[in-house]
């Protein structure tokens, strides 16, 4: 085990500092002439540049394996490309012109525009940003105008476009954030969201004197983040780094289930009414008994009873030393527990304690808590700075709930501040 240890540490000091050099040129499809100024980035990254006069393009990507290129304009089609950032071949993309779909879509759908930011500014924010209100309230959208927003009353949907990519601020991790953004619907009556966007990170000047606020708010998204999990797993280090991993099996909470479903649909309602975005229970629900009774079971567990079995990652996880990748796979669902130990001094905010039933009895179980399993068959493949390019891992809880203002770009490397 201990050679095991040593060897994979080796092996991630060597290839984390390891550097590759990406070219290449873009042209546009029919005419074959070369693009300038077309941005290059690797989504959700600080990697970008754009063409110069000849269409050409050069990267150096700080990392190996599988890197998601994104190649963006607003008169072309945005393309994203699966590469190879070991590759030693020279690139070739060709763009085609935008088709206005974004136009036709508003023509189809101009019955249920509500292009209303002040209605519906406030949800889609708070949706896209997070729960967590220390990060999301300091994160401001800087060009709304682009947004907009599509409420169909039959399906109880809303659907948000933007007309070019979103510009956001995080003021407390000074990060610029370009968030171009594919499609965005939110389903009122299962409270789902299906989004998809791709991500450019720029550093912003940080004022003298608040460099070590700015390490510290990094270092706390970082901390218990999906991007911290799953190096942890490259890295063969949970324990250390304060995770457990339990096989999971639940009894959800059916009433609370039914509860919510009926909120969800009268919160639609009432956003589609008018442009209160007041949604509190007393205000839904003039019956004083009924919002009474629907406060009181929202306020219990979504699970009634859990039963779990602590599992190894050894079983889990296996190391490819020819992709420098490390195979994550596992049945049914799996839960990760994050506590911060004692080297891990930051503050995080929110807990969520279950009651955990086993074998062995009742217990407490402290902490952040996020489940995982896979739509399909076949695992992912995690790179050393905790990326994988497969799209079959579904994840809630915790790590899900971290949305883009606790967001940190892939090159992101934790800088411990001396709190």
């Amino acid at each position: 085990m201990k050679k095991y240890l040593l060897f994979l540490f080796l092996f991630y000091s060597a290839i984390a500092n390891a550097q590759t050099i990406l070219k290449g040129k873009v042209i546009d499809e029919k005419t074959k002439e070369e693009l300038s100024g077309i941005s290059i980035y690797i989504n959700s990254t600080t990697i970008g540049t754009i063409t110069d006069n000849e269409g050409e393009f050069t990267l150096t990507i700080p990392f190996n394996g599988k890197v998601e290129l994104v190649v963006s304009h607003l008169i072309y089609q945005k393309k994203m490309i699966l590469i190879d950032a070991n590759s030693k071949e020279t690139l070739l993309i060709a763009l085609k012109p935008q088709n206005n779909t974004l136009n036709e879509v508003v023509i189809k759908s101009s019955r249920n525009k509500d292009d209303n930011y002040n209605k519906w500014g406030y949800l889609f924010t708070k949706i896209l940003m997070g729960t967590d209100s220390h990060f999301a309230h300091s994160c401001k959208i800087k060009n709304p105008e682009t947004l907009v927003f599509y409420f169909d009353k039959e399906t109880n949907e809303l659907s948000v476009f933007a007309k070019e990519p979103l510009v956001i601020e995080n003021s407390v991790m000074a990060y610029k954030v370009k968030l171009d953004m594919e499609n965005f619907k939110y389903a009122f009556n299962t409270d789902v969201l299906q989004v998809n966007y791709s991500t450019f990170f720029e550093e912003l000047p940080i004022a003298k004197g608040k460099e070590r606020n700015v390490k510290a708010w990094r270092y706390s998204a970082y901390y218990g983040s999906q991007m911290h999990f799953m190096r942890s797993v490259y890295q063969n280090n949970l324990t250390r780094e304060g995770f457990t991993l339990y096989a999971y099996r639940t009894i959800k909470n059916k009433e609370k289930e039914r509860v919510s479903k009926i909120i969800q649909l009268k919160i639609g309602q009432t956003f589609a009414a008018n442009n209160n975005p007041n949604y509190e229970l007393k205000t839904l629900f003039k019956d004083r008994d009924t919002a009474g009774y629907y406060q009181l079971i929202m306020k219990q567990n979504d699970i009634v009873a859990l039963d779990t079995t602590k599992v190894s990652l050894r079983k889990l996880a296996v190391l490819d030393r020819e992709m420098s990748t490390v195979k994550f796979n596992f049945k049914d669902t799996l839960m990760i527990n994050y506590k911060p130990n004692s080297q891990s001094k930051q503050n995080i905010t929110g807990k969520e304690v279950v009651e955990v039933k086993n074998s062995h009895g009742t217990k407490k179980n402290d902490g952040l808590n996020t489940y995982m399993y896979f739509i399909e068959d076949g695992g992912i493949n995690i790179q050393n700075n905790g990326y994988y390019s497969e799209l079959r891992l579904f994840i809630y809880g915790n790590m899900s709930e971290r949305r883009i203002s606790q967001l940190l770009p892939w090159d992101y490397e934790p800088d411990k501040p001396n709190l």
